[in-house]
């Protein structure tokens, strides 16, 4: 069960108590609306857990031990002086190994119903029960990492080992449940799964929603240039933006949606590491083994559903905080958002000589060319380009 709290008040509370950034709480303040963000009834909010978790995020133990000092946290691919993401195309895990997409930010993911760009991390569940533990995409999301081997390269016993022995009393004033299992065949998942409980928490106080834009819309015009003031009006018209980055969370892939939706195909030419070599296995990257035709392409949501119709779909990215999140696309393809612009509306980009130009994988989404068979020029670029930079905004890529 899910239910939806206005959070934004909550988590100013606990941030002012813990001294934990909230971003977002400045448009609360004028008088706009934060949307309500779902909070898992198996996870609810506690000052406990957020503090926890914010020590988990930063902890670089929670990696393989025998990585050394290659060891990574939660916080190396998604750091708060970067926006929650790392600057990279790729992120660099335990021993210098290379991951196989784009960091996504946190930024406002505590919306999203299901995590990664193929959305694979949906949901926990109870290792006791067996319930599915409705609306924990984060907490799914905080445990893969831990254990992937291009990332912390670790396991559930050594995670729950070290947990029980830095962070006893915390965990047991975290989630006092947690306790009577220690010593039980269900120690391990119970104590790990808390692990990504925490995490999530945490995740749930980074938030952005004051923008210059979150200022606009709450009725001051003046927070706005005329450029981005066109832009907007080019992101809800003729750009139909708003059929995949719907406002004010600007993604489809909400809580609010069918899981099925918030995936599209939008032709990202691959970038040449995807022919490369999984550093972990030595293993091509993307193999494919079932479909051999596609080895070396990323084939995206196919992973996760099997359905030839998802090859080359990806989960549609939250587009706050942009300024500070580059580089764009799953694959890290484009270093600046106006390429990224362009591309999306163009399907290439002016003055980029791209050796893999058409060189993608599935069928382009209805929507995406519709948007391409429209004629562009270049102040309409520029001007939706400076509209979404007027979504970044607060403390944005600066600290905690």
């Amino acid at each position: 069960m899910m239910k939806r709290i206005h959070i934004s008040i909550l988590i100013l509370a606990l941030a002012l108590i813990l001294g934990i950034a909230s971003y977002g709480v400045a448009r609360m303040m004028e008088g706009g609306a934060i949307p309500a963000a779902p909070v898992p009834e198996s996870n609810p909010l506690t000052s406990a857990k957020i503090h926890l978790g914010k020590r988990l995020f930063m902890d670089r133990n929670l990696s393989n031990p025998d990585a050394g000092k290659s060891r990574v946290a939660c916080s190396t691919c998604h750091s708060p002086m970067l926006g929650f993401s790392d600057a990279r195309i790729r992120s660099e895990g335990v021993y210098d190994r290379l991951g196989k997409r784009n960091s996504p930010t946190v930024f406002n993911t505590a919306y999203l119903l299901s995590q990664f760009w193929d959305g694979r991390a949906q949901y926990l569940t109870d290792p006791v029960t067996g319930e599915i533990l409705q609306g924990t995409s984060l907490e799914a999301q905080a445990l893969g990492p831990v254990q992937d081997p291009l990332e912390m390269n670790n396991t559930p016993e050594n995670v729950v080992t070290y947990v029980l022995s830095a962070y006893r009393n915390e965990l047991f004033g975290a989630f006092p449940e947690v306790e009577q299992y220690i010593g039980t065949s269900y120690e391990v998942p119970v104590v790990f799964q808390a692990v990504g409980k925490a995490i999530a928490s945490y995740e749930r106080t980074v938030l952005a929603f004051n923008s210059p834009y979150d200022f606009y819309a709450a009725g001051n015009t003046r927070t706005l240039f005329d450029e981005q003031i066109r832009g907007l009006e080019i992101f809800e018209g003729k750009g139909n933006c708003t059929a995949c980055h719907p406002e004010p969370l600007f993604t489809d892939t909400t809580y609010d949606n069918p899981p099925d939706t918030g995936f599209h195909n939008i032709g990202v030419f691959r970038e040449g590491y995807e022919t490369g070599t999984n550093d972990a296995t030595g293993e091509p990257l993307f193999p494919n083994s079932e479909l051999p035709e596609y080895e070396g392409y990323d084939l995206g949501r196919y992973y996760v559903t099997s359905d030839t119709s998802d090859i080359g779909k990806f989960k549609t990215p939250p587009l706050r905080q942009l300024l500070c999140t580059g580089p764009y696309m799953h694959n890290g393809k484009y270093s600046s958002i106006r390429d990224a612009v362009e591309f999306v509306v163009k399907g290439t980009v002016s003055g980029i000589s791209d050796p893999y130009e058409e060189d993608f994988v599935g069928d382009v989404s209805p929507v995406i060319i519709d948007i391409r068979n429209e004629s562009w020029n270049e102040d309409e670029i520029n001007d939706l380009t400076a509209f979404l930079e007027a979504l970044s905004g607060g403390r944005m890529c600066g600290g905690m």
